[in-house]
C-alpha cells in the first residue's frame, strides 16, 4: 500500500506540475500577444464603426479573441523547434535534476492543448470575433451587448451546420460509404484545412526566401559607395523643400491635396533618413555583416532544398518510408543523426521556414494589403492576420515532417492526419515546394548577386576614372541611386 500511495503521489504531483507549466507558458504567449495586438490595432476612437460603451464592450472582446488566438499561433510555431530542443536535452542530461520537470508527458500535453486551441480559434473564436464586430443586434430585440451575441451566435450555428454538412458530403464522397453522422465527418475538416494550409506554405514560403533578401537590404547596410549616397541625400532634400513649400501653398485649400502633398514628403523623409543612416554606418556592417548574413541566408536556403530533394528521393526509393512514423518517447535519441549539431540545425531550418512564410505570405500581390501597420489596423485586419498566421503556424509542424526537415515525429492528435500517409500526396507536396524554391532562387538570388556585382565593378571604375582626371563630372547613371 506504501508503494502504491508513493505512485499515486507522484503521479498526482507529476500533473499538478504540468497543469503549472501549461499555464505559465499560456500566460506568457497570451500577454505578448496581447501586446502585439494592442500595438497593431487602431484605436477605437478613430474606429467609423465605434460609438458608445457597447461598441467599446466589442472592441474589447475581439481584442481579447484576437490575442487568444495569436497566441495559439505562436505556441504552434515554437512547438516543434522546442520539442525537439527538450529531446535533446533529455538525451544528454538525462539524470540532471534541473531537467526532471521535462517529459514526454508534458510535451505531449502541450501538442494537444495547442491542437485543441488551433480548432477552437480557427472554427469559433475568430468567425465569432468577425461577426461579433460586424453584428447589430437582433431586429426588434433590445439594443445591447447581448442582442448582438445572440445575432454572432445564431450566425455561428448555421455556419457550423453549412461545414458539418459539407463534412459530412466530403467524407461520404471520398470514402464511398455513408457517414454515421455529422460529427464523425467534423475532422475531415481540419485535415482539409491543414492539408490547405501546407500546401499555401509550399507555395509562399519560397517567395519568402526571395524577399528576405530584400529585406536584408533594408535592415542591413549594404557595401555601397558614399558618393553615390551623398548625391541621392541631396536630392531628397531638394525635393522635400519644394514639397513643403507646395504644402504650405496649398494648405488652406482641398483637404485631399495636402494629404497627398504631406504622404509624398513623409515617404522622402523616411529615405532621406534611411540613407543618412546607412552613411553614418561603419565599414564593418557594410562589408562583412550583410555579405556574412546574405551567405548564411543563401546557405540556409540551399540546404533547405536539399533536404526537400533527399527526403524526394528517399520517397520515389522506398514509399513505405512514409508510414514508418512511430511516436516515441523524448529522450531515447536524437532527431538527427548527427546529434545535437544536427538537431540545433533542424531548429533553425523551422524557424527560417516560419519566417519565410509569413515573410512570403505578406509579399503576394492579393494578401500584401492585409500587411498591418502600428496603432493603424482596423479590426476586421487584425481578426484576417490572425486567421492567417494561425493557419501557418499550424501547418508549420506538418511542413517540416512532409519535407523532411525533421525527422521528429508528430506527437499528440497532429500525427493521427491519415493524409500524412499517402505517399503521392506528400510527394506532390515536395516536388512543388522543390520546383517553385528552385525556379526562384535560380532567377531573383542570380539576379541580385550579379546587380550588385555590376554596381561594385562600376562604382570602382567610376572612381579610377575620377582619380586618374579622365573625367571631372559625375556620371549621369550615378544620379539614379536605387
Amino acid at each position: 500500500m506504501d508503494l502504491e500511495d508513493q505512485q499515486r503521489q507522484r503521479e498526482f504531483y507529476s500533473h499538478v506540475r504540468e497543469t503549472i507549466i501549461s499555464l505559465l507558458v499560456l500566460l506568457l504567449l497570451y500577454l505578448f500577444s496581447y501586446g502585439l495586438v494592442s500595438r497593431y490595432k487602431r484605436h477605437k476612437s478613430r474606429e467609423d464603426c465605434y460609438s458608445g460603451e457597447e461598441d467599446a464592450t466589442v472592441y474589447r472582446i475581439t481584442t481579447w479573441l484576437c490575442s487568444f488566438s495569436l497566441c495559439v499561433s505562436l505556441g504552434s510555431a515554437l512547438l516543434l523547434p522546442m520539442s525537439i530542443v527538450g529531446n535533446e536535452v533529455l538525451v544528454h542530461y538525462p539524470h540532471s535534476y534541473y531537467v526532471q520537470w521535462l517529459n514526454t508527458s508534458l510535451i505531449r500535453g502541450l501538442w494537444n492543448m495547442v491542437f485543441l486551441g488551433s480548432n477552437v480559434s480557427l472554427f469559433l473564436l475568430l468567425p465569432f470575433a468577425y461577426f461579433f464586430t460586424e453584428s447589430e443586434g437582433l431586429a426588434g430585440s433590445k439594443k445591447g451587448v447581448m442582442s448582438r451575441i445572440t445575432e454572432t451566435a445564431l450566425l455561428l450555428c448555421l455556419l457550423g451546420v453549412m461545414a458539418a454538412l459539407l463534412a459530412g458530403l466530403l467524407s461520404s464522397f471520398l470514402s464511398g460509404e455513408e457517414s454515421e453522422w455529422w460529427w464523425s465527418a467534423l475532422p475531415l475538416l481540419y485535415s482539409l484545412v491543414s492539408m490547405l494550409g501546407v500546401l499555401v506554405a509550399c507555395l509562399v514560403t519560397p517567395l519568402g526566401f526571395s524577399a528576405l533578401f530584400t529585406l536584408l537590404g533594408e535592415v542591413i547596410t549594404r557595401p555601397m559607395l558614399h558618393g553615390h549616397v551623398e548625391e541621392r541625400i541631396d536630392e531628397l532634400k531638394f525635393e522635400e523643400a519644394a514639397l513643403q513649400r507646395r504644402h504650405r501653398i496649398v494648405n488652406g485649400m482641398v483637404a485631399k491635396q495636402p494629404a497627398t502633398v504631406e504622404d509624398s514628403l513623409n515617404k522622402l523623409q523616411a529615405e532621406r533618413r534611411s540613407l543618412e543612416r546607412r552613411l553614418r554606418s561603419s565599414p564593418w556592417e557594410r562589408n562583412l555583416v550583410y555579405p556574412l548574413c546574405f551567405l548564411g541566408m543563401l546557405g540556409l536556403s540551399l540546404l533547405a532544398l536539399l533536404l526537400v530533394l533527399a527526403n524526394t528521393l528517399s520517397l520515389l526509393l522506398d514509399p513505405t518510408s512514409v508510414h514508418n512514423s512511430v511516436e516515441y518517447l523524448l529522450g531515447y535519441q536524437s532527431t538527427s543523426q548527427l546529434g545535437a549539431v544536427g538537431a540545433c540545425v533542424e531548429v533553425v531550418l523551422i524557424v527560417y521556414l516560419m519566417c519565410a512564410s509569413v515573410v512570403g505570405v505578406y509579399s503576394t500581390p492579393r494578401l500584401n494589403n492585409l500587411l498591418p501597420k502600428i496603432h493603424d489596423t482596423p479590426m476586421t485586419k487584425v481578426i484576417a492576420n490572425c486567421a492567417l498566421l494561425l493557419m501557418l503556424s499550424s501547418a508549420l509542424p506538418l511542413l517540416s515532417k512532409t519535407l523532411g526537415i525533421t525527422r521528429f515525429n508528430l506527437l499528440g492528435l497532429f500525427g493521427s492526419f491519415e493524409w500524412l500517409g499517402n505517399v503521392w500526396l506528400v510527394l506532390g507536396y515536395n516536388c512543388v515546394f522543390f520546383v517553385v524554391t528552385s525556379t526562384i532562387l535560380s532567377q531573383r538570388v542570380t539576379r541580385t548577386i550579379l546587380k550588385e556585382t555590376s554596381k561594385l565593378l562600376g562604382a570602382k571604375l567610376n572612381f579610377t576614372r575620377r582619380k586618374g582626371g579622365h573625367s571631372n563630372s559625375p556620371d549621369k547613371s550615378e544620379l539614379h541611386v536605387n
